[in-house]
């Protein structure tokens, strides 16, 4: 890793810029001082300064991962098969009540394989229990990889089990209590983390505070319009899920009638529709809803890895898209993506609209788009990370051209989206620092999770086993809620590309 500059000189690099040619960048240098990009252009006259030569690679602005969770990363690889319901029953579970320095691994972890794949900032919708001491944990962490976070701690006062339906009138009260009937005090937990935030601050600019309800179906209405005046008072942008399986959408349909039988609506009357809130999923989504969201300035964040494997759907992109809903882009979480990667992401943002059976569906170039200025937006952040211009922070990404994936160079941004895997990212910066060098991060770093996984790993798996065996005694009661789901799921109301692999075995 090469020692700090305060101010240096990129040379020699194609820079990639939305507003330019983005299939044949032009070559030029980039002065950053001070952690901003100060110029770009012929800087060759440029004197008393640290030179970078970059000939030969592509110089981009870093990712930007709208929707994370770091509270499995140690999980990864662990499932296979399941259904979002099922697959919680564990992955939440293996996140609560962990030790601190299992915190500190899982979330150095994440950030340093966030940083490896270009992503420069990443929005952690922070699952923590017990809250205090673990947010100082957890922003420590992330200070000592050097990433940029979102931190966004999640808030709930309705337990996993009132989220459900059927579960109070199909398990017994043991076989609730495995999937959660512990109600948490939502007003206490907004104080906590007001005081966090004012304790830890923005780390310099590196974090940028936010407030995540967990889902609407999992707060009550009068926590929500807490949680509304709580972001107002401290202009905080605002995350949640919304509609990520069939059975959530049902469940609104049946338990939140006082609201039209819509979580939007819902959120609405709370006064958190607006554009300060970015909803992550939305996949069986209504289209009167859709147009709520439009009307608002609400923002959804598209999470296609995860909810593919979990098989929860396909987000109806096109018409989001067609509605003028701000679209970002997320990995989500380690142990239903298994993987933090805008690459992946993007190419399955461009891919997904065919399946959708779309044929003016989206390009490389937006899709770049979303991943980076688009996430930023997310956090209110716009205009201050997610492109590469005078003004705005030196987040930036080397790529090594003489990769495989860049030969032939027809297109920058398409061989970007379709082609590069993340092979070719040689140097990461952040705010002007260097976070990744030569493919790798700080020695001490990569030493302290290399120590930290094999001491801590073992105990881990037998906890996860554990977890998975107990997850399993609810494999019947899972079946019977998914038997009597296929039975009330009214198809004709979604007609999306939500609902393609729902229309084919309908048929």
């Amino acid at each position: 890793m090469p020692p700090a500059a305060n101010r240096f000189l990129v040379t020699g690099a194609r820079v990639l810029a939305q507003d330019a040619d983005v299939d044949m960048p032009p070559v030029a240098d980039v002065l950053v001082e001070d952690g901003l990009i100060r110029k770009i252009g012929d800087l060759h006259a440029v004197e008393d300064v640290t030179r970078v030569d970059l000939a030969g690679h592509l110089l981009a602005p870093g990712f930007v991962n709208a929707h994370y969770h770091s509270h499995d990363v140690l999980a990864k690889g662990s499932f296979e098969r399941l259904t979002l319901e099922r697959w919680a029953l564990v992955s939440g579970a293996i996140g609560a009540g962990r030790s601190e320095a299992e915190v500190r691994l899982r979330t150095l972890l994440g950030a340093v394989e966030c940083l490896k794949n270009g992503i420069t900032t990443v929005q952690d919708f922070a699952t923590l229990n017990p809250l205090t001491p673990l947010i100082d944990v957890v922003a420590n962490a992330y200070a000592s990889a050097g990433v940029r976070v979102i931190l966004s701690p999640t808030v709930r006062d309705l337990s996993q089990a009132d989220s459900i339906l059927w579960i109070n009138e199909l398990a017994s009260d043991e076989e609730a209590r495995v999937v959660g009937r512990t109600a948490p005090d939502g007003p206490t937990q907004l104080a906590v983390i007001g005081e966090a935030m004012d304790r830890i601050g923005d780390r310099g600019g590196l974090i940028r505070w936010a407030v995540s309800p967990s889902a609407p179906q999992r707060c009550s209405f009068e926590f929500l319009q807490a949680i509304d005046r709580f972001r107002r008072e401290r202009r905080l942008p605002v995350y949640t899920h919304l509609y990520e399986t069939r059975l959530q959408r049902l469940f609104a349909d049946q338990e939140l009638a006082r609201f039209g039988g819509s979580a939007v609506t819902m959120m609405q009357e709370a006064g958190l529709l607006d554009g300060g809130v970015s909803f992550a999923h939305c996949i069986w989504i209504r289209p009167e809803e859709v147009r709520q969201l439009a009307d608002a300035g609400a923002g959804v964040i598209l999470n296609m890895l995860s909810n593919l494997k979990l098989r929860s759907g396909i987000a109806p992109i096109r018409a989001l898209r067609e509605a003028g809903i701000p679209l970002s882009l997320g990995c989500d979480n380690c142990s239903c993506s298994d993987v933090q990667s805008m690459l992946q992401v993007m190419k399955l943002y461009c891919l997904l609209s065919g399946v959708a059976g779309e044929t003016g569906g989206p390009e490389a170039a937006e899709a770049i788009g979303l991943a980076t200025t688009a996430g930023a937006r997310t956090a209110g952040l716009q205009g201050r990370i997610g492109t590469l211009a005078p003004g705005m922070a030196a987040d930036m990404v080397a790529y090594d051209l003489s990769d495989i994936a860049w030969q032939p160079l027809n297109s920058v941004a398409r061989q970007l989206v379709f082609a590069e895997t993340g092979r070719a990212i040689r140097h990461v910066w952040v705010a002007g620092q260097p976070r990744v060098w030569a493919g790798r991060c700080a020695p001490e770093i990569e030493a302290e999770i290399a120590d930290q996984l094999a001491r801590l790993m073992p105990g881990v798996r037998t906890d996860l086993a554990a977890l998975s065996a107990r997850a399993a005694t609810m494999s019947d009661v899972f079946s019977r809620i998914d038997q009597r789901l296929d039975c009330h799921f009214d198809l004709s109301r979604l007609p999306f590309d939500a609902t393609y692999q729902q229309r084919e075995r309908s048929q």
